[in-house]
Order: C-alpha cells, then sequence, then structure tokens
C-alpha cells in the first residue's frame, strides 16, 4: 500500500502530525480550568468545529473501516451506503436535532449525554441505565476499532495479526493518554 511513498517522506509526516497533536494538546491543557471546558469546551465552540468534531466521531471507524471492508468484499457500489451516512446522517443530526440538544443542553447545564436524559426526564433511572449501557458498549466498540486498524496494518505492512495488534493497541493507547 505504501510502496509509492519513500519512507523518508512517511516519517516526516508521521513526525510532524505527532508535533501538531503534542502542540494542540498542550495548548488545550493550558485552556481547561473547569469540568465543563473539558467536557464541553466551555460551551465556547465554534459551531462549524463542533460539526466536524461530530462527524468524525460518528463516521469514525464504523463507517471508514466497516463500510470499506464491506465495500472491498461485496463491491463497490456499497459505498452509496457511506456516503448517504456521512451525508445525511450528519445534516440530519445538526439540522434537526443539534439546535434543540444544545439549547437544552445549557438550560439544564449538562455535560453528558446520560446527564442529558436524566435531567430532561427527572429520572435516575434513565441516567444510569444510558452510563450502563455506554459504560458497557464503549469497550466493545473499542475493541472492534483495534481489531480494525489491526487487520488493516496486517494488510497494508505484511506483518503477523498479533504484531499489528500491538502497534495498533500502543498507537491508540498514546494518542488517548
Amino acid at each position: 500500500m505504501f510502496a509509492n511513498v519513500s519512507f523518508p517522506l512517511l516519517v516526516v509526516v508521521v513526525l510532524a502530525y505527532i508535533a501538531a497533536l503534542l502542540y494542540m494538546g498542550r495548548y488545550a491543557a493550558r485552556q481547561t480550568k473547569t469540568s465543563a471546558d473539558y467536557m464541553v469546551a466551555g460551551r465556547q465552540m465554534n459551531a462549524f468545529l463542533m460539526a466536524m468534531a461530530y462527524g468524525a466521531t460518528f463516521i469514525s471507524t464504523s463507517a471508514i473501516v466497516g463500510f470499506g471492508g464491506q465495500a472491498a468484499a461485496n463491491g463497490m457500489s456499497l459505498l452509496w451506503l457511506s456516503f448517504a451516512n456521512i451525508v445525511l446522517g450528519i445534516l440530519f443530526a445538526f439540522i434537526v436535532l443539534g439546535t434543540r440538544t444544545r439549547a437544552l443542553g445549557q438550560a439544564l447545564d449538562v455535560r453528558t449525554l446520560p446527564d442529558l436524559l436524566g435531567r430532561r426526564y427527572n429520572s435516575n433511572f434513565i441516567q444510569s441505565y444510558a452510563g450502563a449501557v455506554i459504560a458497557i458498549m464503549m469497550p466493545i466498540y473499542a475493541a472492534a476499532v483495534l481489531i480494525g486498524g489491526a487487520r488493516f496494518l496486517e494488510g497494508a505492512l505484511a506483518i503477523p495479526y498479533w504484531l499489528a495488534y500491538v502497534i495498533t493497541a500502543a498507537i491508540v493507547g498514546w494518542y488517548v493518554f
């Protein structure tokens, strides 16, 4: 896959990306003073940046790796589903849900989805249930991401799966740290 890219250029690009991440992380850490700063960007985030962050989260690996893998297995015509998911899914979320959800979140002074649901419906059960679903499902989703990343590296770099998995886990762990 990387046969047409020189190794020194690849190293320079990766190191520049890491440097940019470190700079942005340090800058953001200096700006973060409260839990609201961390959880909801101090409620000051530009709408366009919020849309892009949501889009990256919404689409993420499920659409990029999952739909790409299915398209490779079943034919490229399946990519219409990825396109529709990106365009229609994000547009629907922002046009129909975004403004109302943000206004409700600000009015209730919440920082998480379980918080929003619990306060909106005045129910500790709903808040706890939503939190539990996220806590249970997030590791499963993370495992799928790690497996997808490892399978990609395995094929792209022609290395054993276990090594690709360790590399993927190390990159994700470092990135999250």
